[in-house]
């Protein structure tokens, strides 16, 4: 599925889905899994359909398979808790990390559409794990990742980074209340515009050649996106996504993204992410200095967190050094509160870039590991025509 940003990837046994239990009354639950059942991956008679969340999401869960199952699909529901996360790291013995997940592997040959349920309230419980752990864990689930594109599982992750917990609120210096009215606004966007942001960006982009990034804390990034598929996360699986195939296939809740893989061999400049989340604290001042499309090195105020990252980074095998994903926000509804620290994917004129592997983004990257952030504030100019001026989205759309 997507990024988790700046970790390698677990993998889909070991984290099933570590969803928070903040969310609509419960007597909505019912409308929100209608539209994602019906509008968002559009379930079909026949279908089989995988549903997976924690336990403390299993009402909005058993809506979201009720209403699979009234549109004639079958539905296979999954409960876990991410309190046991830890638990399959510390007693499944080392030796079987790197094995198939031959199970899984099965269920993409005969799933048609996953949903999933995402967020986090425990971020930091696998901060003192062996990072070589970490690696062949996210080598195995990569092989899964890579057989649902190549099955055409229509996949729905919800959360996106902004699924509200404590956890997840505090790391943005937001309130739970706070980070839940941005997550449901960010659900409860005017779609029709949003599709019409999108479509501008991708044709910016799907016709550009060169993209230039800069942001006042120092960011001045150049590289080339031409012949490069452009893809869309507008909240829809549509006919023609699913005749596109493998990337077209998935989309993030709240919706709003247009991403791209660079050139490989192009990138140069530097790059600076102000704050990262990562596990249960930040990283300050991430900056790396790119050259031929790799960084040459990074840097960051000295914490915790930053150690940790290094010690990840350093496990992970393949071009992990290599910019490999670039992003822009076009969900309006989506606000950064002035004064906090959140950012995300989503919003409006947010700017997200990356190195390492990139399978989700319709990339060839197959590393396992990946660095990836999101900046508020850029501008972004492709082949002289400006995007984003600031942080703010400069698209002309037919919707004004």
């Amino acid at each position: 599925m997507k990024k988790i940003l700046v970790v390698s990837t677990l993998g889909a046994a070991l984290l099933v889905a570590a969803a928070a239990s903040a969310g609509p009354a419960k007597a909505n639950h019912k409308s929100v899994a209608e539209k994602i059942v019906s509008q968002v991956v559009n379930v079909k008679e026949g279908d089989v359909v995988s549903v997976a969340g924690d336990v403390r999401d299993f009402d909005l869960l058993e809506e979201i398979s009720l209403a699979a199952e009234k549109r004639g699909a079958f539905a296979l529901q999954t409960v876990g808790k991410e309190s046991n996360g830890l638990r399959f790291v510390k007693e499944v013995p080392e030796k079987y990390d790197a094995r198939e997940p031959k199970l899984q592997l099965e269920l993409a040959k005969i799933v048609d559409v996953q949903i999933g349920v995402w967020g986090q309230e425990m971020p930091g419980q696998y901060k003192d794990i062996p990072a070589s752990r970490m690696t062949a864990r996210a080598k195995a689930n990569q092989t899964l990742e890579k057989a649902r594109m190549d099955n055409g599982v229509r996949q729905v992750a919800i959360g996106n980074g902004l699924y509200p917990t404590d956890a997840t609120a505090k790391q943005y210096g937001l309130t739970k209340a706070q980070l839940e009215k941005i997550f449901w606004d960010g659900l409860d966007v005017d779609y029709t515009r949003l599709q019409a942001d999108a479509e501008a960006v991708r044709a910016a982009l799907a016709s550009g050649k060169e993209v230039r990034v800069t942001n006042s804390n120092g960011t001045d990034l150049k590289f080339r996106i031409e012949a490069r598929q452009v893809f869309v996360s507008d909240g829809v699986i549509s006919d023609e996504d699913v005749k596109r195939g493998g990337a077209a296939l998935q989309v993030w809740l709240p919706a709003g993204e247009v991403y791209v893989t660079p050139v490989p061999g192009t990138a140069e400049g530097k790059l600076v992410f102000d704050r990262v989340p990562y596990a249960d604290g930040v990283i300050e001042g991430l900056t790396f200095e790119v050259k031929a499309g790799k960084f040459t090195g990074f840097t960051a105020k000295a914490s915790k967190p930053f150690d940790r990252l290094k010690e990840v980074y350093a496990a992970a095998t393949g071009a992990k050094d290599e910019l490999s994903i670039f992003d822009i926000g076009v969900n309006r509804a989506v606000k950064v509160p002035a004064g906090s620290k959140l950012t995300s994917w989503v919003p409006a004129g947010s700017v997200s870039l990356g190195f390492g592997g990139n399978i989700w983004a319709g990339g060839t990257n197959d590393a396992t590991g990946d660095i990836i952030s999101s900046m508020n504030g850029s501008t972004v100019v492709v082949d002289g025509k400006t995007i984003v001026e600031k942080g703010e989205l400069k698209v002309s759309t037919s919707g004004g």
